[in-house]
């Protein structure tokens, strides 16, 4: 979106190709820049690319990938973060994403609880359990907040 025409502009590419299937979800960072997180419907890798220029008609990705990780060495099944949530974001000081997600128990009557994971670069994994979930199928989202020195009128 330009915000100084107030209109919407061409799309503009991802520094990947996807399938319906993927899990595919953008966040903002610090700086004004985005990230794009990709992980595959069939595997359990997933990465994460960050814009080093974005305007309301070009985008630039940085060359090297802000992270890529195989969630295999932690989590022992098939695992798929959320297609309709997806919801992350990054925190590049500390080189870590940090996702969200929900887990349940499609065979019993166990509740549903929320989760995060945060994720460094180099590949660590700690799991949060962030408790019950309140409505089965709503993964909890990250909202991100960027700062502006203008002022609303």
């Amino acid at each position: 979106f330009d915000f100084t025409r107030e209109t919407f502009g061409p799309r503009l590419p991802l520094p990947f190709q996807h399938l319906p299937r993927d899990t595919v979800s953008l966040s903002a960072v610090r700086g004004g820049k985005l990230a794009a997180m990709f992980q595959p419907w069939d595997s359990l890798g997933v990465k994460i690319w960050v814009t080093n220029k974005i305007e309301p008609d070009a985008v630039s990705w940085e060359s090297k990938v802000f992270l890529s990780v195989s969630l295999k060495q932690s989590i022992h099944h098939m695992f798929q973060f959320m297609v309709t949530g997806g919801s992350f974001f990054i925190e590049e000081e500390m080189k870590v994403a940090v996702f969200f997600d929900e887990e349940f128990a499609p065979r019993s009557k166990k509740p549903i609880f929320n989760l995060a994971y945060i994720i460094g670069v180099d590949g660590s994994i700690k799991r949060v359990d962030l408790g019950e979930s309140a409505r089965r199928g709503f993964p909890p989202l990250a909202c991100s907040y960027l700062p502006s020195l203008i002022q609303p009128n």
